[in-house]
């Protein structure tokens, strides 16, 4: 079944998709042969899979309970019209010749906000998105996209928005947001800009938690202009790798500059510990480095230590 509605008036343009159905999935219940196969460029043979059918091996055979799925699917789309409108002036000249009536202006209507809606759902996972761009004091844009099903792999959310500010200068701010059985992560950022400074932030963290992996990582970078030009940034990782390796990265970096002198120093740490063959091993690093420059003199340092040990061998 389908059904599609649209429509355009003075405030507003729409339109509207709706479709209603079955999905056949027999194709799941055909049994599938892969033969014994040797991978290339070594020794190892892969066993061979016979008569493996998707449907009774995978569990979709205990929640789906037949192959013949109803499913819902929905589209929506809409435009609201803004009355305002943008004046370009248009200046004319006529010298030898007299005109009676001349538009003087050029009237742009102001954009609008737009938003659009999508959904499908069926038995097994149900999907969402929501877009909006919005047009106000304010531009921001937005967006939504999630998912829920009787498979938690399946499920996630994504989301973020962006503004622009347009008040004592420009700003755009960014935000965006994941979340997954799997992996989690968020990213904020923000620009400005006025007539006496310049400044930027971003911020960027992630998790990571899979059978052979957990790790944690962050990035910060900053700047501005306000008495001098800055950056610094920072980098942080954290990592597991099954028990077999464990250790964390740690970076930072500073910078100044003017027009009389160059500053910029850097920062790295890290350390490692694990077994490998029944055997522990560990490891540690430190560096820094550091540069000054000026039209007289140039001055740099720089330090790195390390340390590895590994049991009964070499410490």
């Amino acid at each position: 079944h389908q059904n599609f509605s649209a429509g355009n008036n003075e405030n507003s343009i729409e339109a509207h998709i709706g479709i209603n159905g079955e999905a056949n999935l027999d194709f799941l219940n055909i049994p599938l042969t892969i033969p014994e196969m040797t991978l290339p460029y070594t020794s190892l043979t892969t066993p061979q899979v016979k008569d493996f059918s998707l449907w009774e091996k995978t569990g979709l055979k205990d929640f789906l309970k037949t192959t013949k799925q109803s499913f819902d699917l929905s589209v929506k789309a809409q435009y609201k019209k803004n009355k305002d409108e943008h004046i370009i002036p248009i200046p004319f000249y006529a010298k030898d010749f007299q005109v009676l009536s001349t538009p003087n202006d050029i009237f742009i209507p102001a954009m609008g906000n737009i938003t659009y809606d999508f959904s499908f759902k069926s038995v097994l996972i149900t999907l969402n998105t929501n877009v909006g761009l919005y047009n106000q004091s304010d531009i921001v844009a937005y967006f939504l996209t999630s998912s829920s099903s009787v498979t938690d792999a399946l499920q996630y959310k994504l989301e973020g928005t962006t503004s622009l500010t347009r008040k004592r200068g420009l700003k755009l701010a960014t935000a965006l947001s994941l979340s997954n059985k799997f992996m989690e992560g968020n990213h904020d950022s923000t620009f400005s800009l006025t007539k006496k400074n310049m400044e930027a932030s971003v911020t960027t963290s992630a998790e990571v938690q899979i059978p052979i992996l957990r790790m944690k990582f962050k990035q910060e970078l900053n700047g501005n202009t306000k008495s001098k030009p800055t950056v610094s940034s920072s980098i942080e990782l954290i990592y597991d790798l099954n028990s077999t390796a464990t250790g964390t990265i740690n970076h930072k970096l500073n910078l100044e500059s003017l027009t009389s002198y160059f500053y910029i120093e850097s920062s790295t740490k890290g350390d490692i510990k694990g077994s490998v063959l029944s055997l522990e091993y560990s490891g540690t690093i430190d560096s820094e480095a550091s540069t000054y420059l000026n039209s007289k003199s140039t001055r740099s340092s720089v330090k790195l230590q390390g340390a590895s040990k590994v049991d009964g061998i070499w410490n």
